[in-house]
């Protein structure tokens, strides 16, 4: 049997982690120097919207640990299991990095660590499409093989209500720092080839809704997946722009590790399929 590992950011609810049949296993994060704690699934996160509001810049992340992904990958393999695991992208976290050295402790294991180049939204969206590939017959190497295909036409556009989250984070790629939310302004922002880049700057939520569902083709293919943190009429009216479109949408909503570093208010879209109308 092939076993589905991801990290948490995917943001698995915990009957969607059983019905995938993946093992999620989580980033951490914590307040100044308290103990971390673990990023769970979407659906069983506590407070940590309260933590954000009230903790805006001492609040740190860190990634799966190597040893965490060793001893998952010990433990399936022992049981005779094959493991196809995905993560977040390696230019946003160390993450891939502790799951690749992991498998590599474990010569000749039959062990697939694939870089998603993307993380959230688009990263459930290639876990759903691992599934589906092993559902279909797919051996490790053929459904490992193909996600690294499928990872170039998962596409992820967002906005956020502060840059400043971002600019602590570190993780800001080409976005030039003058880019800012003053004055009402939004930086439309995407993930590409793994990496966040701003590619506009808009005026205002109505402009922002706008921009983003001009971003998403006409022949998605698929259903796009509208995601964001504690903006739940934005994100509804986001949705229904779309679904006006003839578009199927589902709507999730970012954890706390994403959160931390996206800020409260942060938006966006994702999809597998054609490329953006930019």
């Amino acid at each position: 049997m092939i076993v589905l590992v991801t990290d948490s950011t995917a943001y698995l609810t915990a009957a969607e982690a059983a019905s995938l049949g993946v093992m999620v296993l989580p980033m951490t994060y914590s307040v100044d120097a308290n103990a971390p704690i673990n990023e769970r699934y979407v659906d069983d996160n506590g407070d940590f919207e309260r933590l954000i509001r009230e903790n805006p810049t001492t609040l740190r992340t860190s990634q799966v640990p190597c040893a965490r992904f060793q001893q998952a990958f010990e433990e399936l393999t022992r049981s005779g299991h094959q493991v196809l695991c995905l993560t977040m992208s390696s230019r946003l976290s160390g993450t891939f990095a502790n799951a690749l050295t992991a498998a590599r402790e474990l010569p000749g294991a039959p062990i697939r660590v694939v870089d998603s180049l993307t993380t959230a939204a688009g990263l459930y969206l290639l876990v759903r499409e691992a599934r589906s590939l092993l559902f279909r017959g797919a051996t490790i190497d053929e459904a490992a093989d193909r996600l690294l295909q499928m990872r170039k036409q998962a596409y992820t556009y967002f906005s956020v209500d502060d840059m400043e989250p971002l600019r602590r984070s570190g993780r800001l790629g080409g976005i030039k720092q003058s880019v800012s939310t003053i004055l009402n302004l939004r930086p439309m922002l995407k993930c590409e080839d793994g990496s966040i880049l701003s590619y506009a700057v808009v005026r205002g939520q109505n402009e922002q809704r706008r921009a983003l569902v001009k971003a998403v083709p006409e022949n998605v293919g698929q259903s796009v997946v509208v995601e964001h943190l504690m903006a739940d009429e934005r994100a509804l009216k986001l949705a229904n722009a779309l679904r006006e479109q003839g578009k199927a949408v589902e709507m999730r909503k970012v954890g706390p590790v994403l959160g931390i570093h996206l800020g409260i208010g942060c938006l966006g879209v994702s999809w597998i399929g054609d490329k953006p109308n930019l």
